[in-house]
């Protein structure tokens, strides 16, 4: 009978000692086989002892840019000469305006649009370009 109280007592302490291991951060497993072993001490030493460092957690991906169904599309633009060029996808379309090959004066025409029209007429594309 006393052998029985004696393993409840031991096991009561690797118990209180796993409960608060968790608690603080650390391993319940290991430390209820410490306090089974050293009973009150150890769940002293679990309380005493500082909580593990957690590692930082990694900072949050740069948010994605929303992106318009313009950048799906095939773009033509229409030149000086007013010559048909394309297909271009939309960032070779920014490119060629960044390097001042398209005005706001320019021709141009994506899928799904009914007619050529001026940048100038197409502010929300003239935004994204300068934006790409």
């Amino acid at each position: 009978m006393q052998l029985l109280n004696l393993i409840l007592f031991w096991v009561f302490f690797g118990g209180v000692a796993s409960y608060l291991a968790r608690r603080r951060g650390r391993n319940p497993l290991t430390w209820f086989f410490i306090g089974l072993f050293l009973g009150v001490l150890g769940i002293l030493l679990v309380v005493v002892l500082p909580s593990p460092l957690k590692k930082p957690l990694a900072p949050p991906p740069p948010p994605v840019p929303k992106r318009s169904e313009e950048w799906l599309k095939m773009w033509y633009y229409l030149d000086p000469t007013h010559s048909q060029q394309g297909p271009f996808e939309f960032l070779d379309l920014a490119k060629l305006r960044k390097e001042e090959h398209l005005s706001e004066r320019s021709f141009v025409w994506g899928e799904g649009m009914k007619e050529w029209k001026q940048l100038s007429e197409l502010p929300h594309l003239t935004q994204e370009m300068d934006q790409a």
